[in-house]
C-alpha cells in the first residue's frame, strides 16, 4: 500500500481508480492538471477533453510520485520533462501506458496516453479506408521501393496506419528485414527490429538512419521527418532499393510537398521516390440512433501524377500543387468527407469541427 498522510485513499488506490475510470469510459488518455482548485483530471474520449473529476491539492505530489515510480522515471526530477512506460502487469489495467511529465508554474503535470497497443488494427485493411484508397496504399507498400508519406495533426491516427502497415508488410508473406527509427516506440511488434531516438545520447534521426542503412534493410519506417537532413536520408534510402515510410506535418497532401521544398529537397528526389501521401483525419463515427461515438478515418490519397510531377519540378507552390492534384483527379479530404456524411457515418457539424470551414 502506498503512505497516506491523513484520511482519504493512498496514492496507490487513486491512480488505479483513475485509470480504471479513464479506460471504462473508453479514453485513449487521462490528464492530470495542477491548478490552485487542485488536481484536475480530464480524460480524451474520441478526440474531445472531458472533466473527470478534481482531487484534493495534497494528493497532487503523491499521485504524479506514483505514476513516475510506476513508469520508472526520477521521483526527485519534477523541474524537467520525463517519459515513461508503465507495463501491463503493474498498470493495473491489464494494459500498458505511456506516462509523459512536464513542469508547470503550478507543478507538474502528467499525461498518460492508454491505447498503447489498445485495439489496434493488425493491418491496413482493418482501418477502414475506402476500397480504392486501400488498393493503392497497399499496392504502394507491396512495392520494393520508393517513399510513402503520411500527413495529419497529432491525433490523427498517423502512427495507428503506420503500424498497420507494418502489419501489412509482415502478413504478405514476403520476407523483408523491417527496421524502424520511433520517438518513442509505440509498441513492440515480433519480427521487427525497432529503434527508440535518444538525442540526449546523441542518437537522432538523422544519424540512426545512416547508420541502419549500412544494416541491409528492405523496409524503414521514420516515425516523423522533422527537418531537411531527416528527408534527404529518407528520400535518398527510397531511391536505392529500400522501402521507406514516414509521417510528416503538413495538413492536406499537396502540402507535403510544398513543405518538403521548404526544407531544401531537390524537386527530382521528390517525384522519382515519393508513390503517394496519405492526409487523414478522425472524426465522430454517427450510430444508428443518431448519437456520435467511436471515430472513423478521413482518408485522403495522393500518388504521383504527370500534373504533380510538373508542378514539383516547378517548385510550385501550395495552392498550384492543390491545383494539379485536382487535375489528377485525386479525391481531397473534404471529398473523402463530403462521402462520409452522405453515406450517414458522420454528421456535418462533426466534419467542419474536425476540418474546419
Amino acid at each position: 500500500m502506498g503512505v497516506q498522510v491523513g484520511p482519504g485513499p493512498t496514492a496507490v488506490e487513486t491512480v488505479e481508480r483513475l485509470l480504471r475510470r479513464a479506460v471504462n469510459l473508453g479514453a485513449s488518455d487521462l490528464h492530470l492538471d495542477p491548478t490552485e482548485a487542485g488536481l484536475v483530471a480530464t480524460v480524451r474520449r474520441d478526440g474531445l477533453l472531458e472533466p473527470l473529476e478534481t482531487l484534493p491539492q495534497d494528493l497532487h505530489p503523491r499521485v504524479l510520485g506514483r505514476l513516475k515510480a510506476l513508469a520508472d522515471l526520477l521521483a526527485y526530477r519534477t523541474d524537467v520533462p520525463q517519459e515513461g512506460r508503465i507495463p501491463a502487469d503493474r498498470s493495473g489495467i491489464g494494459r500498458e501506458v505511456r506516462v509523459a511529465t512536464y513542469p508547470t508554474v503550478n507543478g507538474e503535470r502528467a499525461a498518460v496516453r492508454l491505447e498503447v497497443g489498445a485495439h489496434a488494427p493488425r493491418t491496413l485493411a482493418d482501418l477502414g479506408l475506402p476500397p480504392a484508397v486501400l488498393a493503392d496504399l497497399a499496392r504502394a507498400f507491396d512495392q520494393p521501393e520508393g517513399v510513402v508519406l503520411l500527413t495529419g495533426p497529432s491525433g490523427s491516427g498517423k502512427t495507428t496506419t503506420l503500424y498497420a502497415a507494418l502489419g501489412h508488410l509482415l502478413a504478405g508473406g514476403r520476407r523483408r528485414a523491417i527496421v524502424t527509427v520511433e520517438d518513442p516506440v509505440e509498441r513492440r511488434v515480433p519480427g521487427v527490429s525497432q529503434t527508440q531516438i535518444d538525442a540526449a545520447a546523441g542518437l537522432t534521426f538523422p544519424r540512426a538512419l545512416r547508420s541502419l542503412l549500412r544494416q541491409d534493410p528492405d523496409v524503414l519506417l521514420v516515425g516523423e521527418i522533422r527537418d531537411r537532413e531527416t528527408a534527404a536520408v529518407a528520400l535518398e534510402a527510397g531511391l536505392t532499393g529500400h522501402l521507406v515510410a514516414s509521417t510528416i506535418h503538413a495538413g492536406r497532401a499537396p502540402l507535403v510537398f510544398a513543405r518538403l521544398l521548404d526544407l531544401g529537397v531537390e524537386p527530382f528526389a521528390l517525384t522519382t521516390a515519393v508513390r503517394g501521401v496519405l492526409a487523414q483525419r478522425l472524426v465522430r463515427r454517427r450510430a444508428p440512433d443518431g448519437t456520435l461515438a467511436g471515430r472513423v478515418l478521413v482518408a485522403e490519397w495522393l500518388p504521383m501524377s504527370a500534373p504533380l510531377r510538373r508542378a514539383i519540378l516547378a517548385r510550385a507552390d501550395g495552392e498550384a500543387l492543390a491545383a494539379a492534384a485536382r487535375e489528377a483527379g485525386a479525391p481531397s479530404l473534404d471529398d473523402a468527407a463530403a462521402d462520409l456524411v452522405r453515406r450517414g457515418l458522420t454528421t456535418p457539424e462533426e466534419v467542419r469541427r474536425v476540418l474546419g470551414d
